[in-house]
């Protein structure tokens, strides 16, 4: 029996995101009931006993209509929940930051950085490629400290370095300091994650690398963006849009332009920021973009498509529209970057807009997810956002039941 056909492993997935969210059985199935749409769906004790059967293995969740409430509630796919999962491969190589002789060679060049060669460099790049990708499923605040250790290390081996793989170990050492950057923003550390940046802009052009200075200078206009300066996000945008060269690098600058231009009211340059950068995406090649732009495609323009709109919209049907982009840009996105602790945030501002444009039900849904992922990865800039648009929500549906429960939630 293949892992499809297998109720105990949809049970045991099933059960797990349910208590990853910190969620009784009762409370899953009321929301179940709330996400089914059928107006003849059964009551709310028959939904307890359903998840209690479904999370025992007793039997497996057949009804197409259910099947979809789960995915719309955990904010996960059908596929992820109920389709086969891959057998694990004994023959699949360590990954790098698994390996003992990789550990080895990165301690030995620790402690001599004369041994510095570009299988160091290769090792040290891993562990942070490694490290960004964690991070998508643990949040900003458990991955703070070993990526901070981490850097700490390049840059004590950049300095003592006087080998031929220094200029690359420069970039490593760019890229690693604009990803701390990035998780001392997300925790709120915003004076330490601005120094963090122009170390990065620095090592950038120190290792002649133009797309790695204009990612700092990127990550410097969302700083800019985070705290309110949205005059100094459209400069540093631009700036890093002039000064990039990769497809992606060029586009993310660019679509960030466009988003600082739809927070300041300029309807046609926010769009046409937004439809270049698109252009710029879909004409070029990824080969030349930093790895720290894993996460970036069409998908993630999507989302920010819907974003601007909503930053845009002037009735109930914009607003309803810019939702649905970006819910289907975060649909789109790679399930483990899909449920991570930034991109709640997203799923927060779609479920605004949902309510912006009168659709109250997907809007809580939608606040339900966010708070599942933060529950389990932090996020107090997601956290806040959700109780800032619950308390928005709750002041013009004030008896709506789920609104209720999830300002119990939230307490």
């Amino acid at each position: 029996m293949s892992t499809a056909d297998d109720p105990r492993a949809i049970a045991a997935r099933l059960r797990a995101e349910r208590e990853k969210r910190g969620w009784g059985q009762r409370k899953t199935a009321r929301f179940l009931r709330d996400a089914t749409d059928d107006h003849q769906k059964p009551d709310l004790s028959s939904f307890v006993t359903y998840v209690k059967r479904w999370e025992s293995g007793e039997v497996r969740p057949c009804d197409p209509r259910y099947r979809a409430a789960y995915a719309k509630v955990f904010g996960v796919s059908e596929d992820e929940l109920f389709g086969p999962r891959p057998q694990p491969s004994s023959s699949r190589p360590p990954e790098p930051h698994d390996d003992p002789d990789e550990r080895e060679r990165l301690a030995l060049a620790a402690r001599n950085p004369a041994r510095l060669d570009e299988a160091v460099v290769d090792g040290l790049a891993a562990t942070l490629a490694h490290q960004r990708r964690l991070e998508d499923s643990t949040g900003s605040g458990r991955m703070l400290a070993p990526a901070a250790e981490h850097l700490k290390l390049i840059l004590r081996l950049l300095k003592e370095a006087r080998a031929a793989p220094a200029a690359r170990l420069a970039q490593t050492a760019a890229e690693a300091s604009q990803f701390v950057g990035w998780l001392h923003t997300a925790v709120g550390a915003y004076e330490d994650a601005s120094t963090l940046y122009d170390q990065a802009l620095r090592l950038g052009m120190q290792s002649r690398n133009t797309d790695l200075a204009a990612t700092a200078l990127s990550m410097q206009g969302h700083l800019a963006w985070v705290t309110g300066d949205i005059g100094a996000m459209a400069e540093l945008s631009k700036a890093a849009a002039e000064m990039a060269t990769a497809t992606g690098t060029r586009a993310m600058a660019v679509q960030q332009s466009g988003r600082a231009l739809a927070v300041l009211g300029d309807r046609q340059g926010a769009l046409r920021s937004i439809g270049e950068a698109e252009e710029i995406l879909a004409g070029g090649t990824r080969a030349d973009d930093p790895d720290g732009l894993y996460f970036y495609g069409p998908a993630y323009l999507t989302m920010q498509r819907g974003l601007i709109l909503s930053y845009l919209a002037e009735d109930p049907a914009q607003h309803g529209a810019a939702a649905g982009l970006i819910a289907s840009g975060i649909q789109a996105l790679a399930a483990d970057v899909r449920n991570s602790e930034w991109v709640a945030w997203y799923r927060v501002r779609a479920a605004a807009a949902h309510a912006r444009g009168g659709d109250i039900t997907e809007a809580v849904t939608g606040l339900r997810t966010a708070l599942g992922i933060v529950t389990g990865t932090g996020g107090g800039r997601t956290r806040a956002e959700l109780v800032k648009t619950h308390r928005a929500l709750i002041r013009r549906w004030p008896r709506h039941p789920g609104l209720a429960e999830l300002g119990e939630a939230l307490r």
